[in-house]
C-alpha cells in the first residue's frame, strides 16, 4: 500500500505550492508568524479516510492526519526526483513521512465533507521546508546540480546606495560565490562589464525576461539571474537608537530566467540591513548580508526548480514532410515525463520542437530518444535545455 502511495507521489505535479513562506504545528490551526530567515512554504493538500460508524471524531482525525502527510509529500516532491522517491520508498517512508507532523508549523482546514462513505479533509498547511530539505540532504536524496546539467548562470545586478549607482558589485560577487560553491557554472563578471549600460542589459536588469534570455544566450548561459538592489541609510530616530552606529537597509529583487524559453523559473524578493561606524562599510555589510541570504536560497532551490517542469528544445533535421512532422510529435509525447509538445518552426526538412517535461532535462530526454526505434534519431549535441538530432536513414523512409 505504501509503495502505491509513493508511486502516486512520483507521478503527481508538485508545482502547486511555493505560494508563500510560512509554517506551524499540527496540534491546532495557528497564525504563528515566521521567524526571520525561516524557510517555510504554504501548500494545500487533501486527506481521506473511510467513515467509522458511530465515531466521527476518529474518522476526522484519520483524514486530517492523511492531509498533513500529503502536504509534506508535496514538499518532498520538489526536492527529490520521482525516480528517487520510488527507488528509496522505504527510506523516505521511515525517515521522513513517518514524522510528517513534525514538519508542520501551522495549518487551517479549508473544507471537509463526507461522500459515499469517505470523509475528506482539505487543509492549507505551512510546511517547514528548510527542515524537510535538511533531512533529505542528510539522507543524500536532494536533487543536485549535476542532475540538471550543471547549468551556466549569468548574474547581472544593478546596485544603488543612497540613490546613487554603486560600483562595488557586492551582491553580484556574493551570488556568484554561492552558485559556484553549489556546483553551478557562472559567466565571468568581467565579461559583463562592457554591456552593463547597453539598452538590452538595462531592460534585463529591470525585469524584462525576454531581454534577460537573449542576453544570457549571448554569453552562453542557460540561466540569467537578473535584478536590482537598493540600499539607503536609516536616519533620525532609527540612527539615534543605534548609539552612533550607522544602519543601512536594502531590498533585493531577483529573477532567474531560462534563456531557452524566457521562462521565469525562480524569483526572490527580500529586505536586509547592515551596521557599522562608517557609512560605506555599513552599506557594504547590508549588500553582503542580502547576497548571502539570497545566494544560499537560490543555490538550494534553482536545481529543483529546473528539474521540475523543465522545457527542452529539440532541433531535428531530416524530416521528410508534414505528416512525418506530426508523427514525431506523437512519438515525443509518448516519451516518459513529457507533458506536452509544440512545433515552434518547420522549414527545409528541419523542425524545432518545444517539449514540456514534468521532470528531468535534456540529458534524460536524449537518453530516451537515442534508444527509440520509431522514429530512429541520431543525437548530435545535448546542452542543458537543448537537443540537436537528425533522423537516421531508416527514419526518413516512407
Amino acid at each position: 500500500m505504501m509503495k502505491l502511495r509513493v508511486a502516486a507521489l512520483a507521478a503527481a505535479t508538485v508545482s502547486v505550492f511555493l505560494l508563500a513562506g510560512c509554517g506551524g504545528a499540527p496540534a491546532r490551526p495557528s497564525q504563528t508568524a515566521e521567524a526571520p530567515g525561516e524557510d517555510v512554504v504554504t501548500v494545500e493538500a487533501e486527506g481521506s479516510a473511510n467513515v467509522i460508524p458511530g465515531n466521527k471524531l476518529n474518522t476526522h482525525d484519520q483524514a486530517l492526519a492523511m492531509a498533513q502527510r500529503n502536504a509534506v509529500e508535496k514538499a518532498v516532491g520538489v526536492l527529490v526526483t520521482g525516480q528517487m522517491v520510488v527507488s528509496q520508498a522505504r527510506l523516505i517512508e521511515d525517515q521522513v513521512f513517518a514524522k510528517s507532523a513534525g514538519y508542520l508549523k501551522a495549518w487551517d482546514i479549508v473544507s471537509e465533507a463526507e461522500t459515499d462513505g469517505l470523509y475528506t479533509v482539505k487543509i492549507r498547511a505551512k510546511v517547514k521546508f528548510g527542515d524537510v530539505r535538511k533531512d533529505l540532504d542528510g539522507l543524500g536524496l536532494l536533487i543536485r546540480t549535476k542532475k540538471v546539467g550543471n547549468p551556466r548562470v549569468m548574474v547581472l545586478i544593478d546596485e544603488t546606495v543612497d540613490g546613487n549607482k554603486s560600483e562595488s558589485r557586492t551582491v553580484e560577487t556574493g551570488l556568484v560565490k554561492a552558485l559556484l560553491d553549489a556546483g553551478y557554472k557562472v559567466v565571468d563578471l568581467e565579461q559583463l562589464a562592457e554591456i552593463r549600460s547597453q539598452e538590452q542589459a538595462v531592460r534585463a536588469i529591470g525585469g524584462d525576461a525576454a531581454a534577460a534570455a537573449d542576453l544570457g544566450k549571448r554569453f552562453g548561459a542557460e540561466i540569467a539571474l537578473v535584478g536590482t538592489v537598493k540600499t539607503a541609510k536609516l536616519t533620525g530616530a532609527d540612527e539615534a537608537a543605534m548609539a552612533g552606529m550607522l544602519t543601512y537597509r536594502g531590498r533585493l529583487n531577483l529573477k532567474a530566467v531560462k534563456t531557452s524559453s524566457g521562462q521565469v523559473v525562480l524569483a526572490d524578493s527580500r529586505e536586509g540591513s547592515g551596521m557599522d561606524l562608517l557609512a560605506e562599510s555599513a552599506s557594504i555589510r547590508c549588500l553582503a548580508n542580502l547576497a548571502e541570504a539570497s545566494g544560499t536560497e537560490m543555490a538550494q532551490k534553482l536545481a529543483p526548480a529546473l528539474w521540475e517542469g523543465a522545457e527542452v528544445q529539440l532541433a531535428l533535421s531530416g524530416i521528410r514532410d508534414f505528416a512525418m512532422l506530426q508523427t514525431i510529435v506523437a512519438a515525443l509525447k509518448a516519451a516518459d515525463g513529457v507533458r506536452n509538445v509544440t512545433v515552434r518552426s518547420f522549414a527545409a526538412g528541419a523542425a524545432v520542437y518545444d517539449i514540456d517535461l514534468a521532470g528531468g532535462n535534456a540529458q534524460t530526454l536524449a537518453a530516451q530518444l537515442e534508444g527509440r526505434r520509431k522514429p530512429p534519431m541520431d543525437i548530435k549535441e545535448v546542452a542543458a535545455y537543448r537537443i540537436e538530432a537528425v533522423l537516421t536513414a531508416e527514419g526518413t523512409q516512407p
